[in-house]
C-alpha cells in the first residue's frame, strides 16, 4: 500500500521551518472567493509554497507557484501538467482573484467572513483558534473541528472553516496543543484532547455570536477518536467523524500491515510471522520507543531474508523497523508517544446521545474500516440517530481514487461531500442522495454483489 496522506507516524515528521516558511508567503491569499460567475471557491495551503484551490463540488487541484507569481494546476489531484487553470491574485489587502479554468476567465474577490480569535487556557497550556463566521447575518449553528493527526497548524491548513460559513454555519478551528500558535506539548492521548475540547466547547458557546445555536463537534481522521469521547463530557447537540476510525490505534496499524501482506498474496503462515514483528513493534512504540529492541531485534534477525518482510508498514511498524536507533531517540523529542494504543473507542462511541454522522471512505488505506464499518451496522440496527455515508471510491480525505497500473491516483474530493456535511449540520438528516455516497446498507449490498 502506497501512503498518500501524512500517516499517524510520520505526519511530525514536517517541520515547523517548512510551515512556517508557507504561511508567511500565502496566508493573505487563504480564504473564500466569490467568482463574478456566482460561484464560489476555496484557496488553502498545499505543499512547499504552492496552493490547492477546491470547488463546492469537490473540483480540486494543486496550484503550483510559477516564477511570475501566478499559479497553475492541471487535471487531477496535484499535476502540473497540461495545466487547465491559472490563477493570478491581487496584494493581500486588494483580495482579489483572477482564476481561468477549461478557457473561461473569471474575476473574484475574497469573501471578508468575520473571525473572532480566541486564547483558550487548558490544562497546562493554552489553545489558540479562530471562529469564522457567515457574513451579514447570524449562523444558523456552529461546527468545532478537531484536527487529525499530526503537528501542523489546523487554523492555517484546514479548509473547513472557509466552507461551511458558505452555508450559513459558523466554524471554531483550533491547533491542537503544541502545535502552530498554541502552547503546551503536542498530545495523542484522547483523554487529554477530550478534555482540552471540552474547554474549547464551553469557551465556544459562550461567545455572543453563537450563543444559543445548536453546537456540535466534527472530528476528521484521528479526530473522530475524540469527539465521541468530548461529547460524553460535555453537553453538545451533534457529532460528525469523518473518515476516522471505531477500532484501537493498535488495530488499525495492524490491519494497514494485514492489507499490504494480503495485497501481494503472502500464505497465511507468512501473514503469521509478519504479525509476530507487529506485536514486538507495538510493544517498542508503548515504550515510547526506549525498550522493546531486544525481541525486535531477534525478529529482524530471523525473518528479515523473507520476501514479504520489506512489505511491512503500517502507521508505525515499518518505520520502528527502518529507522536507525538514533533516529527513534530523536523522534521521540517531537512524536507524542502518549498515544493509547490499546484504547477502544467503542464505549464513549455508544454513550453518545446526540445524533451523529459517520462519513466512510470506501477505499480508505490509511484508515482501514471493516471493523469500523461493522460497529455501525449494529449501532444504526437499534438507534436512529446515527446516520453513515459511504463513498465508495474514496480514499483518507473523502478523496476520490482510480485504480491504475502504477498504483491508485488521486482525482477530486468526492462530489457531494460538501452539500452532505452542510446539510446534516443543519438539519441532522438525510434527505437525498449526495453524489455516490451511499447508506450502509446499500454499500453491504453492492459490496456483496
Amino acid at each position: 500500500m502506497k501512503t498518500y496522506l501524512l500517516s499517524l507516524f510520520t505526519a511530525v515528521l514536517i517541520t515547523s521551518t517548512a510551515t512556517a516558511q508557507t504561511e508567511s508567503y500565502s496566508n493573505c491569499r487563504n480564504g473564500a472567493y466569490a467568482l463574478s460567475d456566482g460561484s464560489q471557491l476555496v484557496i488553502s495551503p498545499s505543499q512547499d509554497n504552492d496552493l490547492r484551490y477546491r470547488r463546492l463540488d469537490g473540483t480540486t487541484g494543486r496550484l503550483f507557484l510559477q516564477a511570475d507569481s501566478s499559479y497553475l494546476s492541471g487535471p487531477g489531484w496535484a499535476n502540473a501538467k497540461a495545466p487547465n487553470v491559472f490563477a493570478y491574485f491581487g496584494g493581500c489587502a486588494s483580495g482579489s482573484l483572477v482564476f481561468k479554468q477549461d478557457g473561461k476567465t473569471y474575476t473574484g474577490k475574497r469573501i471578508p467572513f468575520p473571525v473572532i480569535p480566541m486564547h483558550i487556557p487548558v490544562k497546562g497550556a493554552s489553545v489558540y483558534g479562530e471562529l469564522y463566521l457567515p457574513v451579514n447575518h447570524k449562523p444558523r449553528a456552529v461546527v468545532i473541528l478537531h484536527d487529525g493527526s499530526g503537528g501542523s497548524s489546523a487554523v492555517y491548513n484546514n479548509y473547513k472553516q472557509y466552507i461551511l460559513p458558505l452555508g450559513d454555519i459558523a466554524v471554531f478551528v483550533y491547533d491542537k496543543r503544541g502545535t502552530g500558535r498554541s502552547t503546551g506539548q503536542l498530545s495523542a492521548n484522547f483523554e487529554l484532547l477530550a478534555a482540552d475540547m471540552v474547554a474549547v466547547v464551553k469557551a465556544v458557546k459562550a461567545q455572543a455570536a453563537v450563543k444559543g445555536l445548536p453546537t456540535g463537534l466534527m472530528g476528521e481522521s484521528q479526530g473522530g477518536w475524540v469527539v465521541p469521547l468530548t461529547a460524553t463530557l460535555t453537553p453538545v447537540d451533534f457529532v460528525v467523524a469523518s473518515y476516522s476510525l471505531l477500532i484501537a490505534p493498535k488495530e488499525e496499524n495492524r490491519q494497514e500491515v494485514l492489507h499490504d501482506l494480503k495485497n501481494g498474496h503472502y500464505s497465511d503462515e507468512d501473514i503469521a510471522k509478519a504479525m509476530q514483528v507487529v506485536a514486538a513493534t507495538d510493544q517498542v512504540f508503548r515504550t515510547g520507543f526506549s525498550g522493546g529492541f531486544a525481541e525486535l531485534d531477534a525478529l529482524k534477525a530471523k525473518y528479515k531474508q523473507e520476501p514479504w518482510f520489506a512489505s511491512l508498514q503500517g502507521d508505525y511498524t515499518g518505520p520502528i523497523l527502518n529507522l536507525s536507533r538514533a533516529q527513534l531517540d530523536s523522534l521521540k523529542q517531537t512524536f507524542p508517544t502518549d498515544i493509547q494504543l490499546d484504547y477502544d473507542p467503542l464505549p464513549p462511541f455508544r454513550r453518545v446521545n446526540v445524533p451523529m454522522l459517520w462519513v466512510i471512505a470506501g477505499k480508505d488505506t490509511e484508515a482501514p474500516n471493516a471493523g469500523t464499518i461493522a460497529a455501525l451496522k449494529d449501532a444504526t440496527a437499534t438507534r436512529k440517530n446515527i446516520d453513515v455515508v459511504i463513498f465508495p471510491n474514496a480514499d483518507h480525505g473523502i478523496i476520490d481514487v482510480r485504480d491504475s497500473p502504477d498504483g491508485p491516483v488521486l482525482l477530486r474530493q468526492s462530489a457531494g461531500y460538501f452539500d452532505l456535511l452542510r446539510d446534516w449540520i443543519l438539519t441532522r438528516q438525510i434527505k437525498k442522495r449526495y453524489g455516490d455516497g451511499l447508506s450502509i446498507t446499500n454499500y453491504e449490498l453492492r459490496i456483496t454483489n
